[in-house]
């Protein structure tokens, strides 16, 4: 394995007599955790995206929630030069000088649906946090007649998604002034942190119509906790991600664990698509904001249904291109197998065999 562990978007075909029509590109990833489902969504998005560019060398690294080695891990990328950096701060403060650093540095920086501080980078992919949080005070309004008591459980404090979602979710209900928010959970965005804390705040609020959580496995957590308070037949969960598979929100809503999620796109495809355009010097747009919706038991079949037949079309043309790549330059391959050695402490990586 080379000194640089670079992640390769498609298995490298190798040639001496194959022409190279573009330029290789590196590609360096700055994420802030692979701990939980909607991130490694993200990453998957990704890597199917990737699939379509032979000529991406792709790095990620991981910084498990933590600010201080994720600046570590950033200031290495940009000590290698990479072509372009991805970046999904773990906090917004502590990652915005290395962002504006790079930046001038001449490197394009992508930022990944965690915003920075600062307007200095080339262009930005994600929801927009506002809109979900007025989204999920409307529909609460809407769920409760416009008037009871909920309780909201934050993400991880500085992170412009937990801000930004609470902001838009107080702007909504102060328009609903018999609609009050009675307790607050530092969730941190883990499921942990609410079975710890939840408890607590419903007792001390038993009379709770609804809680609003800002991703959904603390919302899952909170149904979990609302269960065992034997509290379930009248409180109201409403969760943010609405990502489809086992155990994740659409099955949530679908199994009436959740009553809502909010649809909250992971950015991973639009991601490498918005990399490329720059990379390739296209036209592209700064700001890649991302849509959301409710879904609810309205509307989750369909969801679902639709989420699948995306996903096996997608996953039919990615064999579709790697068929076809491999006829055409079969006869000129030497044969190249890939063992993937998985997220270390180092990031992503790949090692021949």
């Amino acid at each position: 394995m080379r000194a640089w562990p670079w992640l390769l978007a498609l298995v490298l075909l190798a040639s001496c007599t194959s022409p190279v029509s573009e330029p290789t590109y590196r590609i360096g990833f700055s994420q802030c955790t692979t701990s939980d489902a909607w991130r490694r969504a993200m990453l998957a998005g990704m890597a199917k995206e990737l699939s379509f560019y032979p000529n991406v060398q792709f790095r990620m690294l991981d910084a498990h929630n933590n600010s201080d080695l994720q600046r570590q891990q950033v200031r290495e990328l940009i000590r290698q030069k990479v072509d372009l950096l991805i970046i999904s701060p773990n906090q917004s403060g502590p990652l915005t000088a290395l962002v504006e650093e790079a930046y001038r540095e001449g490197i394009p920086v992508v930022i990944l649906d965690r915003r920075t501080t600062s307007r200095l980078y080339t262009a930005y992919v994600g929801g927009n946090n506002l809109a979900v949080g007025r989204m999920a005070g409307h529909y609460a309004a809407q769920l409760l007649h416009q008037q009871g008591q909920v309780v909201e459980i934050l993400g991880r404090p500085g992170s412009s998604p937990a801000t930004e979602r609470h902001r838009g979710f107080g702007r909504a209900l102060a328009s609903y002034p018999q609609l009050q928010v009675v307790g607050q959970v530092a969730g941190d965005w883990q499921a942990a942190s609410v079975l710890r804390q939840l408890p607590a705040v419903l007792r001390a609020h038993p009379d709770t119509d609804l809680i609003f959580a800002h991703n959904d496995p603390m919302a899952d957590a909170a149904y979990q906790v609302v269960r065992q308070l034997g509290l379930g037949e009248h409180i109201r969960i409403v969760g943010v991600d609405g990502l489809s598979g086992p155990g994740n929100g659409l099955q949530l809503v679908e199994d009436g664990a959740l009553t809502a999620t909010l649809l909250y796109p992971t950015g991973g495809e639009q991601a490498i698509r918005t990399a490329l355009r720059i990379l390739r010097h296209e036209p592209y747009q700064k700001e890649n904001v991302l849509g959301t919706m409710v879904v609810d038991s309205t509307n989750v079949q369909a969801m679902r249904t639709q989420t699948e037949q995306l996903d096996a079309q997608r996953q039919d043309i990615r064999q579709q291109q790697l068929r076809l790549q491999a006829q055409l330059l079969l006869p000129n391959v030497l044969p190249l197998g890939i063992e993937l050695l998985g997220l270390g402490a180092h990031g992503l990586h790949i090692g021949r065999v």
